[in-house]
């Protein structure tokens, strides 16, 4: 029997961006587009449930379903009209951001099991204290820190932040084969890792280094599931995900660029990282800047 070969780590091309966004046709609609249903934000931390909104909403989400305290729900309701209050039809579950410890909130019933899902799911935050190997339709998204604690919880391994922080590639790759999920380790670098498919994306800015951007980037990878769902396609974690992050740190990069005065055209923003990092600094963000600047990425990436 032959042995299995381990994926080589490679990055994500305009090619592979444009396989994963699709514009809409003129018989699509909401549903066809791809539903999201947001647990996000808590009594403590109700920004993150505003802000996954916003991202998704902003990468093109058909429609967003939204479920969690009250209070978080008119604060997004404010902010999004749009949104929906309730559980209900979804083509994708995006939960735990701005929650403390999901085994502490009700909405832990949510949480995607170690079998087949009826739909993809984003695990991030403190939803992360649930999870258990085996949801093969899931992708985590910690921290070096978060990773951390999850191995330590599972007894996977002993590295610690800074093991993983020396060497991410290794890290995610231990995790993924041992949780059979995809992993996508947050970083300068974020690494994404699944049972066959490895992409590193280095972000173009450092200034996405804020609080709530892990957020965004929740509600981003959401949309862009529910998208994939929606039209009946075999699901693709791993460059779903790699996909979000490329165009999460554009969005960053495009977003510190707008603060420092500047307008860059679409060539610029579809630039290597490498060369946006050595081009102008640009200017502090914060999350929603990122957030509001998803569809003008998109929209390059797009172009033709």
């Amino acid at each position: 029997m032959a042995q299995a070969t381990t994926p080589t780590w490679r990055d994500i091309s305009l090619d592979d961006l444009r396989s994963v966004l699709q514009t809409p046709g003129a018989s699509d609609n909401k549903y066809t587009r791809g539903v999201v249903l947001l647990a996000t934000g808590s009594q403590t931390y109700p920004g993150a449930a505003v802000l996954s909104a916003q991202a998704a909403g902003r990468a093109g989400a058909g429609m967003i379903r939204y479920t969690g305290p009250e209070r978080v729900g008119r604060a997004v309701l404010a902010a999004r009209p749009e949104v929906v209050r309730g559980l209900g039809r979804c083509d994708s579950l995006v939960i735990g951001s701005g929650i403390p410890d999901i085994r502490e909130d009700e909405r832990q019933e949510l949480m995607p099991k170690p079998r087949r899902s009826a739909y993809p799911a984003v695990v991030d935050a403190g939803a992360l204290t649930f999870v258990t190997p085996g949801l093969s339709e899931t992708v985590i998204t910690p921290h070096a820190g978060e990773l951390a604690a999850l191995f330590k919880r599972l007894e996977i391994s002993e590295l610690s932040r800074e093991d993983i922080e020396a060497d991410p590639a290794h890290a995610a790759s231990l995790a993924a084969d041992a949780l059979r999920c995809t992993v996508l380790l947050k970083g300068a670098a974020t690494h994404v890792a699944s049972a066959d498919a490895r992409f590193r994306v280095v972000a173009p800015t450092s200034w996405l280094s804020t609080a709530g951007t892990g957020d965004v980037l929740a509600g981003l990878l959401g949309s862009i599931l529910a998208a994939r769902h929606a039209r009946g396609e075999d699901a693709n974690l791993a460059l779903d995900a790699a996909a979000a992050v490329w165009l999460h740190g554009r969005a960053g990069w495009l977003a510190a660029q707008r603060n420092a005065g500047a307008q860059p055209p679409h060539a610029a923003m579809c630039a290597p990282a490498e060369e946006l990092l050595a081009g102008p600094i640009g200017a502090p963000i914060l999350a929603l800047d990122v957030a509001e600047a998803i569809p003008t990425v998109i929209a390059a990436v797009l172009a033709r």
